[in-house]
């Protein structure tokens, strides 16, 4: 059987050879297949990816500015509460405390939006758009996860944190009817005085900030983390400063807890000032207290 494939193989062989015409249809068919292949793995397997890749990147571009401005909006509102921290401008200023409240609900409504605009958008595949997954849910690993503080009794922890479903469900009412935007500021104040139901969704997060003065270790940490990764996030989506100042993470010097440091110089050694540094600005702050 096998000599008699051979010979007929050998036999197709040779009048292919003697045939110019058998040759050029048999190169014919052969290069259609090859070229259907290719057709099919590019239309049918690349093109989806590379044109959700192509989405992601026009998504990150259209809302970078938007989210870019909260972020640094809601950091520089950190570092005054944190600066402050002795005047209590929070549980006494009306003005300061919904003004507060509106650049955190701000930032989160913007997270909110991006999450719902990439969907199921494959943009953690890269390691830019993980990257970016975790810069922008930084604030939620600060004041949700039990991340930081490993060495503290857990029940304290957990009492100190606001839970991520809650910060999400601010996010979600701070969204504009239209679903493309966040919400005016004078929307949110009237809304907020008017409204009973929706200031309940803001009401574990107006109780930690209340809460969130040195006399509370865990709370303090965890507002000061918010800060840091949200410079974090403002370094990733402007690199060069063009929008925003470049500088280290603010106040990890009033930190209670030296393992939050450690841990923040690990996820982001550029923005963390030295020990050297840290320990002098530490030393400032005692001589002035």
């Amino acid at each position: 059987m096998e000599a008699l494939a051979h010979l007929a193989l050998g036999g197709l062989s040779e009048t292919v050879d003697q045939s110019p015409v058998l040759w050029l249809l048999l190169s014919s068919i052969i290069g259609g297949v090859v070229g259907a292949s290719i057709k099919f793995g590019f239309e049918d397997l690349l093109r989806p990816f590379i044109g959700s890749r192509r989405e992601a990147r026009q998504l990150v571009s259209k809302y970078t500015t938007p989210l870019l401005r909260s972020a640094e909006g809601l950091e520089r509102r950190i570092n005054i509460l944190v600066n402050n921290a002795e005047h209590c401008w929070f549980e006494t200023d009306e003005y300061f405390k919904l003004s507060t409240l509106y650049v955190f609900g701000q930032y989160l409504g913007w997270v909110r939006i991006v999450e719902q605009s990439f969907g199921f958008l494959p943009f953690e595949s890269s390691r830019k758009g993980s990257k970016f997954n975790r810069r922008l849910h930084g604030v939620f690993r600060a004041l949700s996860s039990h991340a930081y503080f490993r060495k503290d009794p857990q029940e304290a922890v957990g009492d100190s944190l606001i839970e991520r479903f809650k910060l999400t469900a601010i996010g979600e009412v701070m969204i504009a009817a239209d679903q493309g935007k966040v919400i005016e500021y004078t929307d949110f104040v009237q809304r907020y005085r008017s409204d009973g139901q929706y200031r309940t969704w803001f009401a574990d997060l107006e109780a930690f900030l209340e809460a969130a003065t040195p006399d509370d270790p865990l709370r303090w940490d965890r507002l000061i983390l918010t800060g840091a990764h949200l410079r974090a996030l403002i370094c990733f989506l402007d690199r060069r400063g063009n929008m925003v100042h470049s500088r280290k993470a603010s106040n990890l010097e009033r930190l209670n807890h030296t393992q939050v440091i450690e841990s923040l110089r690990r996820d982001f050694p550029d923005l963390i000032r030295s020990p050297e540094e840290l320990a002098a600005a530490r030393s400032v702050i005692a001589e002035s207290d």
